[in-house]
């Protein structure tokens, strides 16, 4: 061995020995100095050169936007495991990777925001802030483990209005009605140690829905005034005999297994499914909604996502009780698989805007292997059997305002601002997290096998032709590719940049539900995110100071406590942002209940203007707090 080869080797010797250590460069380069006296100058070069690389990376990951906690810092070990057998499958359950969801409410009334974790074959999760991002797990004390059910969306809500978060909680999946009945945890308050304690009513509520359900929605969709929180149900029922990737002629009577449900508050804690009654009748395989005064007439409506070739159903308020699909009347196509969304204002001109997720690869080379392409039969057919339009892609739906329709009129400009291909995408997160006064947008995503790879397809076809069943072994020929989540800040209210690396997001997973939430109450807004197979992501924003924000939180009435339903309209510089108070939305999730406005270097708002679900209104003229209770 030559000198210069056995110094290099004594190099890279020396540098594994000093890459872990925290000191200064000038310490660590005399150290390697003194060590290593016979390194030529070429070697000193790259000493100095790596170490100075070191600290410009430690540097650039510790300025990222978000912090990555670490469960033994947070006390968050949750992770949504799912166990596989041959009769357990991707191969045999179509939506065994579809996730779990997220839930944020102050349940122990301590003024900070605690989480709840939904699972699909573990215990479901509660974990409460001790502030300083620190959580202790009280599951089984609070007694909302899920109780075996395979849980999907969590809705947090006030459903008796005594002051207390309750949890509605999604089930699907098991065979077994009995196994897959929806749970309501009511809270009872806080026992002598300061823990809040629940108990499961969905049987007394009538709302122990059995029908496969995803996420659930609660609103006043018929504006009585008292917002005793009707319910809307959505659900994805994948064992009903018709398929639901071929074309045929819709059900919309009602009669498919596969429909949505609506439930009307009694007003006496009870429920009633009024579906049919109010229209609610046509079927789909739901993912997600958002619940959105969509013509700005001052009436809820509901935008539903479903997946495979069943269309988004668009059901428009008719302000007698009953809804009305127009969905082609307002989008001029949509996803084809969609799968979360949600409905903001994303570009501050006081209209809501509507993104929908779907599963285009942004590689290249995924593209080639997943997708089939968009045959020109598939157009044909949407036409004959009276299909929207739909695309394998997301979609971002700019509001054009009303129109000489009477309505407003989509445009999808996803192409335009980027956010067109995320992959496997599950849940949109759209908040403003620098708060710049835009909103931006974090996407999960990812599925632990590729099913629709096209050589498993194609090559697989003869294997499996006319199998009844499919073992575990016979999933082991699908890729298993594990990608980061994405990030997009918003540039300009229509235009977004690619910051997953740079805000720190850049963590491979399979993710699906999230929110967003200011768990340490420091004026910035931290993501949380349901993974399978992997522990919870609990990313700290780490803003803190800079641009200006503000948090609003909702005092409602006796029978409307949360405010649900409100909307919020912030004037500033001739600016303006709009916010509608729905926090169940995004995909399986509930966020923070507070309305949280990033506004730049703006230090005084010219006007507030809430609007309350009665229709009644409140002003305030010329502020600079920061924090605002109505």
């Amino acid at each position: 061995m030559n000198h210069t080869v056995l110094s290099n080797f004594s190099l890279i010797n020396t540098f594994k020995h000093f890459k872990i250590i925290k000191m200064n460069n000038l310490y660590l380069y005399k150290s390697l100095m003194k060590r290593n006296a016979h390194l030529n100058t070429l070697s000193l070069q790259l000493v100095f050169f790596l170490v100075i690389s070191i600290y410009s990376v430690s540097a650039q990951q510790n300025s990222t936007l978000f912090r990555l906690l670490p469960s033994s810092e947070s006390g968050i070990d949750f992770n949504n495991q799912l166990f596989e057998s041959d009769t357990l499958n991707i191969l045999n359950q179509a939506n065994i990777y579809n996730g779990g969801g997220v839930g944020i409410g102050d349940f122990n009334k301590d003024g900070l925001m605690d989480i709840y974790f939904a699972a699909n074959m573990v215990s479901n999760k509660l974990y409460l802030n001790k502030g300083n991002l620190q959580f202790d797990d009280i599951t089984e004390k609070a007694m909302v483990n899920g109780q075996g059910r395979w849980c999907t969306g969590v809705s947090v809500v006030d459903i008796n209005a005594d002051g207390w978060m309750d949890l509605y909680i999604s089930a699907s999946f098991r065979n077994d009605p009995k196994l897959r009945t929806n749970l309501l945890y009511i809270n009872q308050g806080n026992n002598e140690k300061g823990i809040p304690v629940f108990k499961e009513s969905a049987k007394t509520y009538g709302i122990a829905d059995n029908g496969f359900s995803t996420q659930a929605y609660f609103f006043d969709y018929d504006s009585d005034g008292d917002l005793d929180l009707d319910l809307y149900q959505v659900t994805n029922e994948i064992y009903d005999q018709r398929t639901p990737i071929r074309f045929r002629s819709k059900l919309t009577d009602g009669s498919a297994k596969n429909t949505d449900r609506l439930y009307r508050n009694n007003g006496n804690s009870t429920f009633t499914d009024v579906s049919k009654v109010a229209g609610i009748t046509i079927e789909g395989w739901g993912h997600a909604a958002s619940i959105t005064d969509m013509n700005s007439d001052g009436w809820p409506d509901i935008y539903v996502t479903n997946d495979f070739i069943s269309n988004d159903v668009l059901y428009i308020n008719n302000k007698n009780g009953t809804f009305t699909n127009q969905l082609g009347d307002y989008f001029k196509h949509t996803a084809w698989n969609a799968m979360g969304t949600d409905v903001v204002d994303i570009n501050n001109d006081g209209l809501v805007d509507l993104i929908s997720l779907e599963m285009l690869p942004e590689n290249n080379l995924r593209k080639k292997r997943m997708l089939s392409g968009n045959e020109y039969y598939n157009y044909i057919n949407n036409e004959q059997y009276n299909y929207n339009h739909q695309y394998v892609r997301n979609v971002l739906q700019l509001n054009s305002g009303q129109t000489p329709l009477g309505h407003p009129v989509f445009n999808d400009i996803s192409y335009i601002a980027g956010v067109y291909e995320t992959d496997w995408s599950w849940c949109p997160i759209t908040a403003d997290f620098d708060n710049d006064g835009f909103r931006d947008l974090i996407i999960t995503n990812g599925l632990p096998r590729d099913v629709t790879d096209l050589d498993y397809i194609t090559y697989g076809s003869g294997q499996t032709a006319g199998a009844q069943s499919f073992t575990l072994a016979m999933t082991d020929s699908l890729p298993v590719v594990k990608l980061a989540n994405y990030a997009f800040m918003n540039t300009n209210g229509t235009g977004f940049k690619n910051t997953s690396k740079a805000w720190g997001l850049d963590h491979e997973s399979f993710s699906n539900g999230g929110v967003y939430t200011d768990l340490d109450n420091d004026g910035d807004l931290d993501v949380v995110i349901n993974n399978i197979n992997d522990t919870a992501f609990v990313y700290e924003n780490t803003l803190n100071k800079g641009n200006q924000r503000l948090t609003v939180s909702f005092e409602g009435t006796k029978a409307n406590p949360e405010g649900i339903g409100a909307s919020l309209r912030v004037y500033y510089n001739e600016e303006q942002q709009y916010y509608e108070h729905y926090p169940t939305r995004g995909y399986l999730s509930t966020h923070d209940p507070r309305a949280h406005f990033g506004l730049g270097e703006i230090r005084n708002i010219d006007s507030i203007l809430i609007n309350w679900p009665d229709d009644k209104k409140q002003t305030i003229l010329h502020t600079s707090e920061t924090e605002i209770t109505f």
